[in-house]
């Protein structure tokens, strides 16, 4: 979106915080513009560098799952085409959710969303198959708080992996909130 339509977005919709999977790009102008369009709006701005052709790390899914028990609500998730990691995340979320159930993650990775698992991509829908196998495995059914602990001991990142990565080039996680008018001007963003 441009940055005209995302803050209208944004101020339409109440959204409180701007999720964006590909990371803090600085350099890039469509980052410097939306990061300006979320700050004006009032929205938070949180980056995370996620792949949609690797793995995620346990540390990566830890982080995520932390951020979106944090976020202020309601949040708007996006990547680069809206289908890959936008639809694990929101499959996540929906995991995260009570009274969600298996199929209303899975609902996230479809082909209305222009999702199809071939390729590089069909790393976001065998995550989810692997919580499924998990949960076979561990005679339990899907509920949050087992997919958390599912998160916590469960998940083992298939290959490739940012596991095998040599050095983590990435912050795990940029958050950037709005500025308040007793830090307005201060605003930084905060690493983890």
């Amino acid at each position: 979106m441009s940055p005209t339509h995302l803050a209208k977005a944004l101020r339409d919709h109440g959204v409180r915080t701007v999720l964006n999977l590909r990371g803090p790009n600085p350099n890039q102008s469509w980052y410097r513009d939306e990061r300006a369009a979320s700050l004006a709006a009032g929205a938070t701005q949180v980056d995370v560098s996620l792949s949609s052709c690797v793995w995620m790390s346990r540390i990566q899914l830890r982080t995520l799952i932390r951020a979106l028990d944090e976020m202020r609500y309601p949040i708007l998730i996006h990547c680069a085409w809206g289908s890959e990691r936008t639809g694990l995340v929101s499959a996540i979320a929906e995991l995260l959710r009570e009274g969600s159930t298996l199929d209303d993650a899975r609902a996230q990775l479809a082909l209305r969303y222009l999702y199809l698992p071939v390729g590089d991509g069909r790393i976001m829908s065998e995550a989810i198959d692997q919580y499924e196998a998990w949960l076979k495995s561990e005679g339990d059914e899907h509920r949050p708080e087992v997919f958390r602990r599912w998160a916590e001991s469960g998940y083992r990142p298939g290959k490739p992996s940012r596991e095998d990565w040599p050095y983590d080039p990435y912050p795990l996680i940029l958050i950037t909130p709005p500025p308040t008018p007793q830090t307005a001007g201060e605003v930084g963003p905060t690493r983890r």
